[in-house]
């Protein structure tokens, strides 16, 4: 019996126009900030298994202090917060590539604070970027019945089924998943996995993975998500505060073309971005989110 999933008429030919963000530009040069203080930690291969530049790493929490002033939000241990927290970074002076090692933006950009130390997969743009570091925490956390991502139309995409063999392939204007594999959890089996979540998830789909949530309830992981054609997201990586209730966070995304996921700067190389509940968050490549376009994650009950 196949497992069954609607998909809009004529999805095949839009998903990618509905899924993608315009095009990032550079916006120019500026001088490189200075380097930051080198750090030595050990990269543990069960906590970010993915392939890597270097065996040993800079976790993003060593390479940007909270604020003067600021102090970053206590995260539970092995929760996602905190996973992202310690996400490993490239060393400093990396640029943006494509995943042919085309420039895109240069190392020295007052867009750019920092490239995380991941490959770049074909058509793992925008939305795409923030779904797998959400795949590959939970599977990373021992939680893979929960990776059961939302399709771009109706439908889902779900992990636990892909394991068993079942595969989709689109039938008309439907796509069914059918078993067409041997069981298989493997890492590329996992990497399989991910390449169909590029092909048929979005912005448009990443918006039904989350719910709404407030500034007042701003936490580590949730993320902004413009959903349609052009659409865009970013996904808060770290948040600090001031005695005064002031906020800053650090902002991480991917853009089309299939592109280096990084850490965007709120210009002139300053990492950290000012929050205010009163005021749209401003993203030096794709412009303004509103607040009513910010999301977490949807946790399954444990």
């Amino acid at each position: 019996m196949a497992l069954r999933h609607g998909v809009w008429a004529g999805l095949l030919g839009a998903v990618l126009v509905m899924a993608g963000c315009r095009p990032a530009a550079d916006p120019g040069r500026n001088e490189a900030p200075p380097p930051a203080q080198a750090a030595d930690f050990p990269l543990h291969a069960e906590d970010y298994p993915w392939r890597r530049t270097a065996a040993r790493y800079e976790p993003l929490v060593a390479r940007f202090p909270a604020p003067e002033g600021f102090s970053r939000d206590e995260l539970p241990d092995g929760g996602w917060g905190q996973w992202l927290r310690h996400l490993p970074l490239k060393p400093p002076g990396t640029a943006v590539v494509t995943r042919t090692g085309l420039p895109i933006m240069r190392a020295n950009s007052p867009s750019l604070a920092a490239v995380v130390d991941i490959e770049v997969r074909r058509n793992q743009e925008c939305a795409d970027v923030i779904l797998r570091l959400r795949a590959e925490y939970l599977r990373h956390a021992g939680r893979e019945d929960e990776i059961v991502l939302n399709l771009t139309g109706r439908g889902k995409i779900p992990w636990p089924e892909w394991q068993k063999g079942m595969r989709p392939r689109l039938e008309g204007t439907e796509l069914e998943f059918h078993k067409r594999a041997p069981p298989d959890s493997s890492r590329a089996s996992f990497d399989k996995y991910l390449a169909s979540v590029f092909e048929w998830c979005g912005t448009l789909s990443l918006a039904q993975d989350g719910k709404p949530v407030t500034f007042e309830q701003l936490q580590v992981g949730d993320f902004f998500v413009h959903g349609g054609s052009p659409g865009h997201a970013v996904l808060v990586a770290d948040l600090a505060r001031d005695d005064q209730g002031n906020v800053r966070a650090l902002l991480l995304q991917g853009y089309m073309p299939a592109q280096s996921m990084h850490i965007l700067a709120a210009g002139g190389g300053r990492p950290w971005f000012d929050l205010d509940p009163a005021q749209a968050v401003d993203t030096p490549t794709w412009g303004e989110f509103s607040w009513s376009e910010l999301r977490r994650f949807i946790e399954k009950a444990r």
